[in-house]
C-alpha cells in the first residue's frame, strides 16, 4: 500500500500540509530582505547558499497579519513550477506518512478560484488538516512577477 509524507506545519491556529516531496528543504535561520514594489504576497527575498530566493507569506494569502512573532517561524524551500521559492510558516510540526485512504479531495462545495490550492483533505488522528498544493498557490501573473524579481536581483 502506497503512503505518501507530507510536512504538517502551522498558521495561526490552523495546521496545513503540502506533499513532502514539493520540498526542498525547510529553513529556520533566515534573514528576508524587503524588496520595494514587490509582487502581493511576496515578504522578500533570502539568499539561500547563494541562491535569490522569493519569501511568499502564506499568512498574507489567508487574509491573516503577515507578521510572525514566533521564533518556532520556519520557510518551506519549494520548487513550485520551476520558480524556487520559499513559503513562510508559523511552524514546522512534523512530517507525517499518510495512507491513500486518509486523504480526499477537497469538498467540492468549499473549492472556487481562491482556494484551487487548497486540493486535498488529510485525516490525521482525529484532525482534519488541509493540504496545500504549491503549482496552484500562485497565479500566472504572480508566477510572472516573480521570475521578473528573481532576475533583477541576482
Amino acid at each position: 500500500m502506497e503512503e505518501l509524507k507530507y510536512v504538517v506545519f502551522q498558521l495561526g491556529d490552523q495546521r496545513y500540509g503540502m506533499n513532502l516531496m514539493c520540498i526542498n528543504g525547510i529553513e529556520k535561520d533566515y534573514v528576508i530582505i524587503p524588496v520595494p514594489n514587490a509582487p502581493e504576497g511576496i515578504s522578500g527575498i533570502i539568499n539561500l547558499r547563494g541562491t535569490v530566493v522569493p519569501v511568499y507569506s502564506l499568512r498574507e494569502r489567508f487574509g491573516m497579519n503577515k507578521r510572525i512573532d514566533n521564533p518556532e517561524k520556519s520557510l518551506l524551500i519549494t520548487n513550485s513550477s520551476g520558480t524556487m521559492l520559499a513559503y513562510e510558516v508559523d511552524a514546522v510540526e512534523e512530517i507525517e506518512e499518510m495512507r491513500a485512504e486518509n486523504i480526499n479531495a477537497m469538498p467540492f462545495v468549499a473549492s472556487n478560484d481562491e482556494t484551487a490550492f487548497m486540493d486535498k483533505v488529510l485525516h490525521i488522528g482525529k484532525d482534519i488538516v488541509i493540504a496545500i498544493n504549491v503549482d496552484k498557490v500562485l497565479s500566472d501573473e504572480a508566477r510572472e512577477a516573480l521570475s521578473q524579481l528573481v532576475e533583477e536581483n541576482q
